[in-house]
This record gives C-alpha cells, structure tokens and sequence, in this order.
C-alpha cells in the first residue's frame, strides 16, 4: 500500500512533544548535531528541498524536517512509497532533490534491484540507504551505483541522517560540474582544432602565392582563376608543387626537432636547427618548398595531440619555421657565395 503526503513540514503535536521530550533528556548529542548542523550552514539545502522515501511502513521524518527548516530550507516536500514499482512510477512522473531507501534482511535482494534499475533508467538524483547493521553486499551496490549508505539503528532519526544527505548532494553537484567542465574543454579543444585548421591553410595559401611569384610561368592557369576570384588547391592537386625527395633521415630529425621545439623553444636548439637547415639546403629545396615541408609536419603533430592545446603548438611551430628561414638564407648565401 502506498501513502504519499506532500504537506510541508508534516509535523503533528504528538510527534513534535517527542522529539521535544528527546532533545531535552540528551545534551551531549543534541550538542552533536548542533555542530554539525552548524557546519553544514556553509553549503544549505536548496529551498523546497524534495525528497522521496522508499521503505515498507511511513518513516518518522519530523526530526529531519525540524533540523532542515532550522537551516533555513523552506518548505521541504516529502513523499513515500512502499513498493520499487510505485517509486519507478514517482520517478517517472516527478523529479526529486534526493531519494532515501530503507534496507533491511528481508528487503535487500529487491532493494538493490530497485537501485539499480533506477540508475540504468537514466535516474542521476542523489540515493541515501539507510540499514540498522552493516552488509558487504550492499555496501558494494553503493559504491557501484554511486549512492551514499548510513548504518545506523536510529535509521530515519539518526542525527547523521542529514549529513549524509548533505554529502549526498554535494557529490551530486560536483559530478555536474565536472561534467560541464569536460564538456566546455572539449568545445574549447574543438574550436582550438578549427583554428588551426584555418591557419595551417592561410599558411600554405601564402606558400602557393610565394610559388607563383617565384616562377609565374609554371602558375599560368591559376593566375587566370585568381584574377576571375576563383580558387584553387594547389599543394593537394598540381604536381608542380611536390616537394623533391628528401631523405627519411631528414624527415625523421625535423619532426623530432619540431616535437622537441614545441616543448622546449629555442633555448637549446640553435646548432640543431642550423644543422637541418643545412641538410635542407643540400637538398636544393627552396624556400617555398621548406614551408610547405614544415606545414607537413605540423600538421601531422596538431592531428596527434589529443587532449593538449593546439594554439601553443601552433605559436611555436611558426617561431620555428622563422628561424629556419633565417637559417636557410644564411645557407642560401654562402652556398652561393662560395
């Protein structure tokens, strides 16, 4: 049979002279749950706090609705049911701030049914058990299921019953904001990964372009589809673009100059990246065409990045590519002169 009450603070005379009686003819665990509500002041509940209990006879609540309105939690609604088939309809039909579910021998096996489907139907609210002795079964099912567990022969009037509900809560609400958090990183990451798409293709725009003045007579046709507005994509499709071979040697060390370069800058590395500038040259690769090998490698290092930001990798890879032009113009220059 279920009874469902949605009276705020139900709390009649005869319960309230009891637990009037209790507070009175106990000091040092009225003391006790004077600190702890204290403490718990920093974080309060949210106003209309909603709670469902699942357990076979009505829980005696008016202690906890007493301590929660001391805290300043307004109008807290409580509501109970006896069977898992009438809380998996409650839950259907309702939201609610946290779900409390007595477990007793008797009661476990359908209990920890209960919990579970209610995790698997895509309920995320908050779950208290709450058991007069301690059970490894089902202290199990609390850590898989991620919900809180107080043993306690007081039950529904233990005076940790609202700390633990508090803990609850809490957990509840770090878990969302860890997950907007990792959802706002990996848009951040998506547009970091857009950007540098977009640069690396404004990059080997300009090497095209930088390839055209170099030797207009080979670009005739794409000098005609620039000045119609039209667009080409030249480093993907002209042959006349393709880098000469270069020794695996030398691709290998310039992307492991490229990788070390990133992570450490430039402090270190200035013999090493005269001497690939040196081994590019001998190459007889102009400076269009290191570009257009240094784009290569960058690109192959932003699509394996992972989680890492793409903008650093970005910054320092153009700061590398400067200097090697530096450098190959020095190479360039002697080379010529001798």
């Amino acid at each position: 049979m279920s009874v469902k009450h949605e009276k705020h603070n139900l709390i009649d005379a005869e319960s309230f002279a009891e637990l009037t009686q209790k507070q009175t003819g106990t000091g040092s665990s009225g003391y006790t749950e004077l600190r702890s509500e204290g403490s718990l002041r920093q974080q309060p509940f949210p106003s209309g706090f909603k709670a469902l209990f699942i357990s076979k006879v009505r829980p005696v609540w008016v202690g906890l609705a007493l301590r929660l309105d001391a805290m300043g939690c307004c109008e807290p609604r409580f509501e109970w049911v006896s069977t898992a088939e009438e809380a998996l309809t409650q839950l259907r039909n309702d939201s609610y701030d946290c779900l409390l579910i007595e477990i007793d021998s008797a009661t476990t096996k359908s209990r920890l049914e209960l919990l579970n489907a209610i995790r698997i139907s895509g309920c995320h609210e908050p779950v208290v058990l709450l058991m007069s002795a301690p059970d490894d079964q089902v202290m199990l099912a609390a850590c898989e299921n991620q919900a809180e567990l107080l043993v306690s022969a007081a039950m529904w009037e233990s005076p940790a019953l609202l700390s633990v509900v508090h803990r609850a809560l809490s957990i509840q609400q770090i878990s969302e904001e860890n997950h907007q958090l990792q959802v706002e990183k990996h848009r951040r990451l998506i547009r970091e990964r857009d950007e540098a798409e977009r640069l690396l293709n404004q990059q080997r725009s300009m090497v095209e372009e930088l390839q055209a003045l170099v030797n207009p007579e080979a670009f005739p046709l794409e000098q005609a589809e620039s000045e119609q507005g039209g667009t080409s994509d030249l480093h993907e499709s002209d042959p006349r673009l393709e880098l000469p071979q270069i020794p695996f040697e030398v691709r290998d060390y310039y992307q492991e100059l490229l990788r070390t370069y990133v992570i450490m800058g430039a402090g270190s590395l200035k013999d090493e990246i005269l001497q690939i500038a040196e081994l590019l040259a001998a190459a007889d690769l102009t400076p269009p065409q290191v570009l257009e090998f240094h784009l290569q490698c960058v690109e192959l290092i932003v699509k394996g990045l992972g989680n890492r930001s793409t903008r650093h990798v970005m910054s320092r890879a153009d700061l590398l590519a400067l200097e090697m032009m530096v450098h190959l113009g020095e190479c360039y220059q002697k080379k010529q002169s001798d």
